[in-house]
């Protein structure tokens, strides 16, 4: 009879379920309410401190940032220490080298160009405890990457982290070769568009964990970004940068209802989105809502590494139009006739689609001509990255 109840329970629910899948389109509110977004920590070692301000934009607004430029930003202590933070870029407020001292306590005060007035709690300044290991395992199709670490004090408890992404590629074709001045002239000596560099924050992912409920202050193999072997970014040499903070019980609160709302809604089952919190009012407008939460902290950093030839699974090349042989065809400009030559090496290089990258041979040891391609399989530096080598990076070419 069990058997048949639980059928009857899931057969049940199988209807349900395809009966809630008609579409629903919600109605979607055109008001621009532009509540104050602020993100970042204020740093309390010797790293910069960058505070990102900004306004929200309606839904099916163009534009989906909006800087708030040109406010007066503070970092101010319990003692009445203040700490002003200049505007690097639109909407980004910087200062280094804050060096404050542990005993106090610190918030944010920002004065509007348009007259509001903001400022946070007091929030105490925790000190973070370093990384102990950032480790990886591997998958049929990626690699996963997990940090770990411990405060033997037990003064830590909740942790959050952010990484950055670094990797390097290679072109499609390697060349001594370019166009310059109506003619093909050598690279310089030191110029290498074979190998770059590519680097980048990832926009999405929250990432956090406490230890509040062990009897020890540690964190053992908390999961943070996978790489995807399609994605490019295992071609050459890989580098996850993970940066660790020491928040407070409520700082932990904060993300973990951001991190609900954000990325764990979509089906039944997921929790319903809950109002947010956050230790930053309007002293203008009390009623007025701003989005984010302030936290002080120390950093530490430790970065895990990984290369092409460790990884048990075939990767992809680099992510960009035109990559392998298919799409970055060859082609050949002679020589001969000469008094012609300037002229087509103009029609051909001069709107920079295309670049030399060797020479052309015929028979194989008679150059008569140049090989020329699409550039973007000729330099690196065209699919988006840099070859200038990080001044820390492990490996040589």
């Amino acid at each position: 009879m069990r058997p048949f109840i639980n059928h009857v329970i899931v057969l049940l629910l199988l209807a349900v379920v395809t009966s809630c899948q008609k579409p629903y389109n919600p109605p979607v509110t055109s008001t621009d309410y532009g509540y104050l977004v602020i993100e970042g920590v204020i740093n309390s070692g010797s790293d910069s401190t960058t505070i990102t301000l900004s306004r929200t934009v309606p839904l099916g607004a163009q534009s989906t940032v909006r800087p708030e430029t040109g406010a007066k930003v503070l970092v101010e202590s319990d003692q009445n220490a203040q700490f002003l933070l200049k505007e690097m870029l639109p909407g980004k407020y910087v200062t280094v080298n804050l060096n404050l001292p542990t005993t106090n306590k610190y918030r944010l005060h920002i004065y509007t160009s348009t007259g509001k007035e903001y400022e946070s709690d007091f929030v105490e300044n925790k000190i973070t405890p370093p990384i102990d290991t950032i480790t990886h395992n591997y998958s049929s199709h990626g690699v996963q990457f997990y940090v770990s670490s411990h405060d033997p004090s037990a003064k830590t408890r909740y942790y959050r982290w952010e990484y950055h992404e670094y990797w390097s590629y290679y072109s499609h074709h390697s060349t001594v070769l370019q166009y310059q001045d109506s003619t093909i002239i050598g690279l310089p000596v030191d110029s290498d568009y074979y190998y770059c560099y590519r680097n980048a924050t990832p926009a999405n992912g929250i990432y956090f964990a406490t230890s509040d409920k062990l009897s020890r202050d540690v964190i053992s193999q908390e999961p943070i970004n996978f790489v995807e072997g399609r994605g490019g970014k295992l071609v050459r040499e890989y580098v996850v940068e993970v940066v660790q903070f020491a928040i407070t019980k409520e700082a932990f609160t904060f993300w973990q209802l951001l991190k609900r709302n954000t990325e764990q809604l979509g089906s039944i089952f997921d929790a319903q989105p809950t109002s947010f919190i956050t230790n930053i009012h309007c002293v203008t407008n009390p009623a007025e809502r701003v989005v984010g939460y302030t936290s002080v902290s120390t950093t530490t950093l430790k970065r895990g590494f990984v290369t092409q030839a460790e990884v048990p699974f075939a990767v992809i090349p680099v992510v960009g139009p035109l990559r392998d042989t298919l799409t970055c065809p060859t082609s050949q400009v002679l020589f001969a006739p000469t008094s012609t030559l300037t002229e087509r090496l103009y029609q051909i290089f001069n709107t920079g689609h295309y670049a030399p990258f060797g020479f052309y041979y015929n028979p194989p040891t008679v150059p008569v001509g140049y090989n020329y391609a699409p550039v973007e399989c000729v330099d690196c530096r065209k699919l988006g990255g840099t070859n200038i080598k990080p001044v820390w990076w492990p490996w040589s070419n």
